[in-house]
């Protein structure tokens, strides 16, 4: 091949992927913008100040905008790419878990802090369900190790229950990937079927025991079983894009997620199935080439994670000023709400330039 045919090939190469970055960095902004919009329809006081003037909004937006299965379609998607094709040892897991820490814990250690700080200064203005008591030591020590809701702690922000749930899920999905490493060596060959196929069989087995059982019963939503039909979905829709074994269980797997809501209508179910085929029919398809280009949308993309552990002690803080200067009115209790939401975008990027940039090149470094 020419030089300049590889710099073309290199060339689309990279169109390709930013394309493909830019239509989930979309989904990412787009996903936590509603959810932090969705957390100020719920809290008090500002949201209740605000009913008469927003009422149907505050209402639809807080029934709606709770999506955060998106950031478990678009987490699936995202590792079944970078881990599928790599080798998993004990060794390789471990050293994934200090990466996900790494990653996922830093920025989450950073924003308790703060929303320690921003509780402190709310307490005694804000209704006590939404600041809560001061932290005691067991509790600060149980959302560390990410077990806060398993050990019945109340949370010390909001959205945490999240990071725990994707750092198991991460967990999860490597332990399945070493298991068909060492099925494989014992057998000293690649299994044939995709029955065969640890991550596969065990993926579709758990799937269906999420959608019908676990994801039925919210006293399991502390746990990751009831979250992985819809990361699996974004597992199942790469790995369809790379071989035809997997592309006919990705069929069978839509009949799947559709019966399932078919048996028991749920939102979040039916928004994970239409991310999921958005996925890979803009891989299969080309419709990522139609991906919006914007900058802005980019910029949401990569801030997203950082806006949402962020949002919660910036609206504190805005909730407190608001109370304290008797600012109660429903139009003033709107330009509240959107200073909180302005305010969060900028602290979002400061934080993710300070705190989730510094923790990326951490993880990334040791592992």
């Amino acid at each position: 091949m020419s030089t300049v045919a590889m710099e073309s090939a290199a060339a689309r190469s990279l169109v390709g992927v930013r394309s493909r970055l830019l239509l989930i960095d979309g989904l990412r902004g787009v996903a936590a913008t509603a959810i932090a919009s969705h957390h100020f329809a719920q809290y008090w006081p500002l949201s209740s100040s605000a009913q008469p003037v927003l009422n149907n909004v505050l209402t639809w937006v807080h029934d709606y905008a709770r999506v955060a299965q998106v950031f478990f379609v678009i987490g699936g998607f995202v590792m079944a790419r970078s881990m599928s094709g790599r080798r998993w040892t004990g060794g390789e897991v471990g050293r994934f878990l200090v990466y996900r820490y790494c990653r996922l814990g830093l920025p989450y250690l950073a924003v308790i802090v703060l929303a320690i700080g921003a509780c402190a200064v709310g307490r005694g203005w804000l209704p006590d369900d939404l600041v809560g008591p001061p932290p005691t030591l067991p509790q600060v020590l149980a959302h560390t190790v990410f077990l806060q809701d398993i050990l019945g702690y109340v949370s010390l922000s909001a959205g945490l229950w999240f990071v725990c749930i994707n750092f198991q899920l991460g967990l999860i999905y490597a332990l399945m990937l070493w298991m068909r490493d060492a099925v494989n060596r014992r057998r000293g060959a690649v299994p044939a079927g995709w029955w065969c196929d640890v991550p596969l069989t065990a993926g579709i087995l758990l799937s269906a025991a999420s959608v019908f059982f676990f994801n039925l019963n919210d006293r399991w939503s502390i746990w990751w079983v009831y979250y992985f039909s819809e990361f699996f979905l974004g597992i199942l829709a790469q790995l369809a894009l790379q071989n035809a074994k997997a592309k006919k269980l990705f069929g069978w797997y839509i009949l799947l997620m559709a019966a399932g809501f078919a048996f028991h209508w749920r939102w979040r179910l039916a928004t994970s199935l239409a991310v999921g085929l958005l996925l890979y029919f803009s891989e299969s398809r080309g419709v990522r080439r139609q991906w919006s280009k914007s900058g802005f949308i980019s910029y949401l993309g990569r801030t997203s994670y950082s806006l949402f552990l962020i949002h919660f002690p910036v609206f504190i803080i805005v909730a407190s000023v608001w109370i304290r200067l008797q600012l109660n009115s429903p139009s003033e209790t709107l330009v509240g709400l959107g200073i909180a939401f302005v305010a969060s975008l900028v602290a979002a990027a400061a934080f993710y330039r300070l705190v989730e940039e510094s923790a990326a090149r951490l993880s990334r470094a040791v592992a």
